[in-house]
């Protein structure tokens, strides 16, 4: 096994009854990586590892189906396990003084002792055991970072959130998997908030990049997957799969 992706929870803005939002565990074999936290995921990863041997965690962004579930792994690790961890926590600018506020802790106190917190952006590259990590800004409402995972020559690429513009496409160029939000439910034109992508718009991300595999994820709930995934099928010559919880990935 080189390294791998399985999704936690994929429903796009908020959990569903058929799973917790956004959150994946990237791991190799001695490597484990907690990439976006959505509500529902921590319970989800606890079927996969022990939190507590956590390398990191990545947050794409901070709106709530990417982050929420921190806060259940702060509680768990600095209370409930009673240990000082150190757990590197990898966020968006601006993030650290924003999570700690909402735990009424000081950062520089518990926050910072349980977890180690480093604010990445664009152009950042950073070592986690023997994965390196590659972060872009992406183009959405608050800060956010797409990730590029990279390990023994393969790669996986992951979006967050994001509108077709930012430097998720340019990330993406070879990678083996993409990993794509597609959480756009109508026409460009027509959409209130046009800050994600569509099915067609990650297929074209995926094609231009030279993608082996694009895996759909983040899909608008009024939408059937099937006819996400056809239209990104339509703009992308590889493989194309719609994420659902438990999936499990070789990349």
């Amino acid at each position: 096994m080189t390294f791998e992706l399985i999704v936690l929870g994929c429903s796009g803005s908020g959990p569903s009854p058929e799973g917790p939002a956004s959150g994946y565990l990237v791991r190799s074999a001695t490597t484990a990586i907690w990439l976006d936290a959505g509500t529902g995921t921590f319970m989800a990863l606890t079927r996969w590892v022990d939190p507590a041997s956590l390398d990191a965690v990545v947050i794409s962004h901070l709106h709530a189906d990417h982050s929420a579930d921190v806060f259940g792994l702060f509680h768990y690790l600095a209370y409930r396990l009673g240990t000082v961890s150190g757990l590197p926590l990898l966020v968006p600018e601006g993030a650290v003084a924003k999570l700690a506020a909402f735990l009424d802790a000081e950062p520089d106190g518990v926050f910072s002792t349980t977890f180690s917190p480093r604010e990445v952006g664009g152009g950042d590259v950073v070592e986690v055991g023997d994965l390196t990590l590659r972060f872009a800004a992406a183009e959405h409402s608050v800060p956010t970072n797409a990730v590029r995972v990279e390990h023994a020559g393969r790669s996986l690429v992951y979006s967050g959130d994001t509108g077709p513009g930012g430097g998720f496409a340019a990330l993406a160029g070879g990678a083996d998997v993409v990993l794509c939000e597609a959480g756009l439910d109508e026409p460009r034109e027509a959409a209130a908030f046009q800050l994600h992508l569509s099915g067609a718009e990650a297929g074209a991300i995926a094609e231009r990049a030279g993608a082996g595999r694009l895996i759909l994820t983040h899909l608008a709930p009024t939408l059937p997957g099937e006819d996400v995934a056809a239209a990104a099928r339509a703009e992308f010559s590889g493989p194309v799969l719609v994420a659902t919880p438990g999936l499990q990935i070789e990349i």
